[in-house]
This record gives structure tokens, sequence and C-alpha cells, in this order.
């Protein structure tokens, strides 16, 4: 069924089309030499008003397949009607003319023109059959030749198998082009079966439902750059009780960058009950460095203490963590720390934050500060603080999206990165 699909799709394609527009115009042209030769002067018969229609017929069908869809659609069929009644009209002057070498030249640039238009053996052979026997008839019968016959009879046979051979040529380049054009199909289903396997291993690595806890709130919000992209948040419930977080964001995007991803979270889950946040995201490159060799990773540890809200904290070449307070508003938190998972051995600290109510966390990916508006303006931290100010009413899933609407409205909507946040409100 996909075969037979795809070949009809050829059979219609913009280069067949284009052929029979030519083969139109040139059957117009032959057709024109009736209604304006002087061909009573030359001693032909060749009535006019048969002229008149059939060039009339002609230049219709033209003009339709560019504004006729049933035209375009069935232009195959179409056509082998045209090169019947050509081939039949030119027979018949050939017989009334004595194969007068005028017409003789138009049925030669008929037989001609069918080997280019077809991609149908059957339709051809079955033509040529018939004309060229029709044609052999004709010669043997019309008296006075002006033309010698064998001449006549090659004229004929000639151009005929010319456009068999020909046929046979563009059969072999179009069975060529089928069987790509399916084994590209097939490519395509697959790559969009693993793009979707790989779309639902990206909505595991970046947690949207998160465990209720007493006093404190979670939200993430993430958009990919591709259909899949290489951000990552995640949690861990610790033996200790606290919960650890994960905010992590891969160099690059597409599939190369979610197996990145994939693996930074199943490292974070078996180191997230080190010590110390450094030492979870140490452990993680320790894992991962002789495993990824084009992708570094720019990311988050925090240790939440449900109980204190104490927040321990360490970062690997990540944007800075914004602290939100009622009365002072948005401010960066301290830190800073080398990427993991690169060539270099990681530096990094450990940094710790007390919440008090009301506060709120907000940590984000690059992808929301580097995107820039049509003057070439980065939208950067300053935009971002003052659409933290404004929408500080808001809370929760309402409050990202409004970051995340005033990010796109900067740009006009266009990213050049995934886009993730994750907000931690205290009650």
């Amino acid at each position: 069924m996909m075969l037979q699909s795809i070949q009809d799709r050829f059979k219609l394609d913009d280069e067949v089309l284009k052929i029979s527009r030519i083969c139109l115009i040139v059957f117009s042209s032959f057709i024109g030499f009736g209604i304006f030769a002087p061909v009573e002067e030359l001693g032909l018969y060749d009535p006019k008003w048969i002229r008149v229609i059939h060039a009339s017929i002609t230049i219709s069908f033209f003009v339709a397949t560019y504004f006729v869809s049933w035209v375009r659609k069935n232009i195959q069929s179409i056509m082998l009607v045209f090169f019947y009644t050509m081939s039949a009209h030119s027979l018949i002057l050939l017989y009334w003319n004595s194969l007068y070498i005028g017409y003789l030249i138009g049925m030669i640039l008929v037989l001609s023109c069918i080997g280019v238009s077809f991609v149908d053996r059957r339709s051809l052979v079955s033509y040529l059959g018939t004309v060229t026997s029709f044609g052999i008839l004709v010669g043997i019968y019309t008296k006075d030749h002006q033309v010698d016959l064998s001449l006549y009879l090659s004229a004929i046979i000639t151009p005929a198998l010319v456009s068999y051979l020909t046929l046979n040529i563009r059969l072999s380049s179009v069975e060529k082009l089928r069987s790509s054009e399916s084994q590209l199909k097939k490519f395509q289903d697959r790559m969009l079966s693993e793009l979707e396997l790989a779309n639902e291993t990206q909505s595991n690595l970046v947690t949207t439902e998160w465990p209720k806890k007493k006093g404190i709130k979670f939200y993430s919000f993430f958009r990919s750059f591709d259909q899949v992209g290489g951000d990552a948040i995640s949690y861990f419930e610790r033996e200790d009780g606290k919960m650890a977080l994960f905010f992590a964001d891969v160099s690059g995007h597409g599939i190369a960058s979610a197996m990145v991803s994939a693996m930074a979270v199943l490292a974070f889950k078996i180191h997230g009950n080190q010590i110390q946040p450094s030492e979870c995201l140490k452990a993680i490159h320790d894992d991962l460095q002789s495993l990824v060799p084009n992708n570094h990773i720019s990311a988050c540890v925090l240790f939440v203490d449900l109980e204190t809200k104490e927040i321990k904290y360490s970062i690997a070449g990540h944007p800075p963590i914004i602290h939100i307070q009622k009365e002072n508003g948005p401010k960066f938190l301290e830190g800073l720390g080398t990427l993991i998972v690169s060539f270099l051995k990681p530096s990094l600290k450990n940094y710790q934050i007390t919440l008090g109510s009301g506060d709120r966390i907000l940590l984000y990916s690059d992808g929301i500060l580097e995107v820039f508006d049509e003057s070439g303006e980065i939208y950067g931290e300053e935009h971002l603080f003052d659409s933290i100010k404004n929408h500080s009413d808001k809370k929760g899933d309402e409050f990202l999206n409004a970051i995340y609407e005033d990010s796109m409205s900067f740009s006009a909507k266009r990213i050049s990165d995934d886009m993730s946040m994750l907000l931690l409100e205290i009650q």
C-alpha cells in the first residue's frame, strides 16, 4: 500500500507535469501549422475548422494544468488521449496529402514526445504498437508518395523504438527513485518513532508532578528547542529526610543531549545521599566524564531541609540562583563553580541559606536569558529581574508561565535553546 502511494506521488510530481505542458505546447504549434500556413497554395487538404477546434482544446488543457486540480491529478490519462488524437490527426493528414513531409515531421514529434512523458510501460507499448501499425498501413496504401516509402517507414519506426528505449531508461531511474523514497520513508518512520520515545524519556527527565510537602511547594517549567532537549529537573528523597533537587542543562540539542541528561539524572539518583551537594556533583562528573566526550553540563544540586527550610547548594557553571523576598525583591544568591563532565577537574563549593515564610527560590536555564529582540539586544538578567518584579503577585505555575511569556514577547517567539525553570515557594 505504501509503495503504491509512493508510485502515485511520483506519477503526479512536478517533473511529469512540466513535461506534459511542454508536449501540449508542441502539439499546439504543430496544429497551428494548418491554421496559419498557406495550405491551399501548397496544394494540401487540411480543413481549418478541425485545426481550430483541436488547437483550442489543446490550449485549454494547457491552461487548465495551472488552475484545475482534476487535470493535474489525471494528467497522464489526459495526455494519452492527446497522443492518440494527435497521432490519428497526423496519420489522416498524411494519407490525405500523400505523405507530405510537414505532416511526417509532426508525426515524428508526437512519437518522440511520448517517450519522455510517461512512466507507464503498458500504456506506451499499447500506443506505440497501435500507432506504428496504422502508420505502416497508411504508408503502404497511400498513392503518389511524396516521400520514399522506405524513408517514411523508417521515420515512423525509428522514433517509436527511441521512445520505447527512452521509457526503459526512465523507468530504471524511476524504480531507483521509488526504492530510495521507500527507504527514506522507512528511515523517517523509524526516526519519528525514536523521537517519540526520546520525547517520552525527556518528559521523565523534567519532573512536573512534585510530592506534597508541608510548608514548601515545588513547580517546574520546560520548553524544548527541538522535539527533545537537554535540560533535566529531578528530585530525590534522601535517607536523612531532606529532599535533593537536581537542575541541569546539557550542551547541545536533540537526542544526544537527551541521552546525556538521562545519564546525569540516573547518576544524581545514585549519589543523592552524598553529605554535601558539591560531592554529589563531583560524583556525577566522575561517572560520566569517560562516557560523554562531546557534551558538558551546567548544573545545580540543592539539599532542602523540609523542617528548618535550610537549603545547602552547589553550582557547577550554572546561572546564579535567584532569591525572591516579599520586601526586598529578587537578588542573586552567592555561588560559583565550573562545569561538570568537561575535560577540566570541577572546582565546586558549598553554600547555604535559610528561607523565611513567603520566600521563593528560582532556578532557570540560560535559554530563558539568551533570547534577542529584532535589534539584537539580549533579554538577559536585567529583563528577567524586571519580569520577576512585574509578576511578583503571581504564584506557582502562573508565575513561571508569565516569565516565559515575557521572554517570548521580547524575542518575538524566537528561541535558540531549551527553556526550563524550577521554583520553590516557602509557605
